[in-house]
């Protein structure tokens, strides 16, 4: 766990006041042993009475370790324990009073004279002496310190030890004078020290850590100040008593780490403490996973909270924190871990109150944040397939709970009104999404369900038609999340959407994704992660659903021409790939005009082949930082996008989250990271590299395969000023780059294969082929990346949209040494 410089402030002024007091300590054991052995020991018979009783009060004092209670922090317990005692006692007293009064007015006969007698001896008895007790407790715990510190300047300041002869040795008197003089220092030392250290020690609940906890917590509900206070005293305790028995262990312990073991107590205070601090550090922006993931047992505690029904309301706030800091865990919780752990995590949502709250619409009450919290950890979970399928058999009516917003007659009205209940509808609608991308029954039962309540279809509908008139963040990302529930049906077979809902949904994600509305032709030039997922949902549909092409060729006019403008090197990289798959997917299912395809787009992929520089690109890619760093809710994609294609997707469609409000747990996807490393921006350029490469070699081959012929193929490459040499040594200088590595580099170096093998049937690209060695490097590609090809022929995917794992590679080095020879 990291070391912050506000736990270093803390070590500081911890093994500051812990050194002081075990000086104090020290100071105390010396003056002890100097007064019992010098002084008492050896000088009795001539110390003056004043003398003798102020050495022996002192050693009392200092037998007793007074300053070694202080040390290891019991003055606080005794306090504690002290007032305690005395509301106890005092409380006892009026109860007995009020008891005794109503006795003498009513005069029952079962109450006895001796009883009575016997209860007055006993408050008459133990009243004053608990009283005293308590009394000289006080003035020997907190006035002893100080009686010692003015004995001893009222001594050393008279000096009067020998009754007036101060000269040492002086009346047989020996060493007595230095003596005294010694142990009368040791005491005012000592003294010093015990007054320096209260200062120093509650100058911390002043300075940065206090602050930084006001900061954490500073829109509880609570009084902030005495809750900074007490938590920051207990961890100042926890500490010094670490520090006093092994200074360098408190190195390590940080205030994080002791709200981590305060999971562990059995207190109800601790755990509500630690819970409360640990919550601020998740709403802080604190990743938590590293210090709770390795231990299932805190896990398992934090789960069981959130199932704690009890009516008090440190329980609903302790169920609310564990929630906070669960939905951070829940991508990589899996249920089957942890029993019991999805009725204790439904009881979020299916307890009273919120089932009201989310089936009533009434959004006023305490339990929307318990809600908005629940459906968090529910999203979170939902990353995990089993997950999915655990909370769609989870009985009680969750999934009924879940999908009641959707269903809800009013929804656009109350979205309108209301914005809380804008995020509860959000987190649903995530909730809903990422289940109906699980494989199986349950999602396919989801997805009927939906399909069946009209209600349900009508809200869907609602968000492609309106929006425009709603302002705020919700209205984007209610209609997103709409659209990918609605593309989810579009690819169930056994589903049947309306017509007019698909030119709905098919024209609304083109809109976004061809930014419609936005000013200039900049608007492609700038990443916008919702415009990214438009783009890959409308491929995901038209994979999926080949006849949607033709409503996409319906949808609006030039839309092949806006299309291929996208192309354009100046565009935003992720687009560009986005619109070249779009434009495979059409010229392999629709009609095109050939000729313009031949004039205007063949060209412009040609450009793009023959421009491509090796190594990482210096001006055809836009920054991944300018991109992936613009971050929303996390984005519906299609299932195969979600499970299939993250090692082929470049960074800033990857690392699309949610943004964290006040209330909301920030997201956070198990394959965000997956491409950072050392070199980490040369590793995103190559991939990015990769995926453009790849995407325009494949509209390329599909050009070539359906729409044009070799001719025309080779006139577009001579257009560009381009020989055949020059072209075979380019297609050449592709595959040299990806030689050996991922599947992103095997699928370019079939693509190049099979875009190369109607060349080589024309005379004046064979020779050159020949003279190149194509034909061994393609063997020697195929040789290294064997069992790469074995691994994904074995698991039957290629990790992306586009089916390319036949013909093999081995298969297409068969054709070209056929061709070759």
């Amino acid at each position: 766990m990291a070391w912050t410089l506000e736990d270093e402030y803390i070590f500081r002024r911890v093994t500051g006041t812990t050194y002081l007091l075990m000086a104090v300590t020290g100071l105390g054991y010396l003056a002890l042993m100097w007064s019992t052995v010098v002084l008492l020991g050896g000088f009795v018979t001539l110390l003056h009475k004043k003398d003798f009783w102020c050495v022996t009060v002192i050693s009392m004092t200092q037998a007793a370790r007074i300053f070694n209670d202080l040390a290891e922090q019991l003055a606080p317990n005794f306090v504690s324990v002290l007032v305690g005692n005395i509301v106890i006692v005092s409380t006892d007293l009026c109860i007995f009073s009020r008891q005794f009064a109503r006795g003498l007015r009513r005069r029952p006969a079962a109450m006895s004279t001796w009883f009575w007698a016997l209860q007055v001896l006993d408050r008459i008895i133990i009243i004053p002496f608990n009283g005293m007790g308590y009394v000289a407790a006080c003035l020997y715990q907190y006035s002893g310190p100080f009686v010692c510190i003015a004995l001893a300047m009222w001594r050393i300041a008279q000096r009067d030890y020998t009754g007036g002869d101060s000269s040492s040795g002086g009346g047989g008197t020996g060493n007595l004078v230095p003596a005294l003089d010694m142990f009368y220092s040791l005491v005012l030392f000592q003294g010093g020290l015990y007054v320096i250290w209260p200062l120093w020690e509650w100058g911390i609940f002043d300075d940065d850590p206090a602050s930084l906890l006001r900061e954490y917590r500073g829109d509880i509900g609570l009084p902030d100040e005495e809750w900074c206070c007490d938590y920051l005293a207990r961890y100042l305790s926890d500490i010094r008593a670490r520090c006093w028995r092994e200074p360098a262990s408190i190195r390590e312990r940080t205030l994080r780490h002791f709200a981590l073991d305060s999971l562990d107590s059995g207190s109800w205070e601790d755990m509500l403490s630690g819970l409360r601090f640990l919550d601020a550090m998740v709403e802080y922006g604190e990743d938590m996973r590293p210090q709770l993931l390795p231990f299932r047992p805190r896990i398992q505690k934090l789960i069981d909270v959130l199932g704690w029904r009890h009516p008090a309301d440190r329980a609903r706030e302790m169920r609310v924190a564990a929630a906070s800091i669960v939905a951070q865990l829940a991508p990589d919780i899996h249920l089957a871990q942890f029993p019991g752990a999805m009725e204790c995590i439904s009881s979020l949502l299916l307890d009273e109150e919120a089932t009201d709250l989310l089936l009533t619409n009434i959004r006023t009450r305490d339990s929307y944040k318990l809600i908005l919290r629940g459906l968090a950890i529910l999203d979170g979970l939902a990353f995990d397939h089993n997950n999915c399928t655990a909370i769609c058999s989870t009985p009680g009516g969750l999934l009924r709970t879940i999908m009641a917003p959707l269903s809800s007659a009013h929804l656009m009205d109350d979205i309108r009104n209301n914005t809380n209940w804008a995020r509860v509808v959000s987190r649903s609608l995530k909730v809903l999404y990422k289940l109906l991308l699980a494989p199986g029954m349950a999602s396919s039962q989801l997805r009927r369900e939906i399909y069946s309540n009209k209600q349900s279809m009508s809200n869907l509908e609602s968000f492609l038609e309106h929006g425009q008139e709603y302002a705020g963040w919700e209205l984007a990302e209610l209609k997103r999340e709409a659209m990918g529930i609605l593309t989810q049906l579009r690819g169930d077979v056994s589903i049947n959407l309306a017509m007019e809902t698909k030119k709905k949904l098919i024209t609304k994600l083109l809109q976004i994704f061809l930014g419609d509305g936005e000013e200039g032709e900049e608007a492609a030039t700038v990443f916008n992660p919702l415009t990214a997922w438009a783009g890959e949902t409308l491929l995901s549909l038209l994979t999926k659903n080949k006849s949607d092409t033709a409503l996409v060729m319906n949808s609006q006019n030039d839309i092949i021409g806006r299309l291929a403008g996208i192309l354009d090197a100046k565009n935003a990289t992720t687009y560009r790939i986005i619109a070249a798959n779009i434009l495979e997917n059409l010229c392999a299912h629709c009609d095109l005009d050939k000729q313009w395809v031949k004039e205007t787009l063949l060209p412009k992929v040609v450009t793009e082949i023959l421009s491509s520089k090796r190594g990482p690109p210096e001006n055809n890619v836009s920054p991944p930082s300018d991109e992936a760093n613009q971050k929303v809710d996390s984005p519906p994609g299609d299932q195969e996008n979600q499970q299939n294609s993250a090692p082929r997707r470049d960074e800033e469609t990857n690392n699309i989250s949610t943004q964290q409000d006040h209330i909301e747990i920030q997201e956070t996807s198990p394959t965000t990271d997956q491409y950072k490393s050392s070199d980490g921006g040369n590793k995103q350029q190559s991939s990015t590299t990769k995926l453009t490469r790849e995407a325009f070699l494949s509209l390329a081959l599909v050009i070539l395969d359906k729409l044009v012929s070799p001719d025309d193929f080779d006139n577009a490459v001579q257009k560009e000023g381009v020989g055949p040499a020059a072209f075979v040594g380019k297609i050449k200088t592709i595959v040299e780059d990806n030689y050996q590595g991922n599947a992103e580099s095997l699928r370019i170096v079939k693509l190049c294969c099979r875009i190369a093998e109607p060349m080589m049937q024309r005379d004046q690209y064979a020779q050159h082929f020949r003279n190149t060695g194509f034909v061994e490097l393609v063997s020697n590609a195929s040789k290294n990346m064997s069992n790469l090809e074995s691994c994904m022929l074995l698991a039957e995917t290629d990790f992306g949209l586009k089916n390319t794992l036949r013909p093999t590679l081995s298969d297409l080095k068969n054709r070209a040494i056929h061709l070759d020879g």
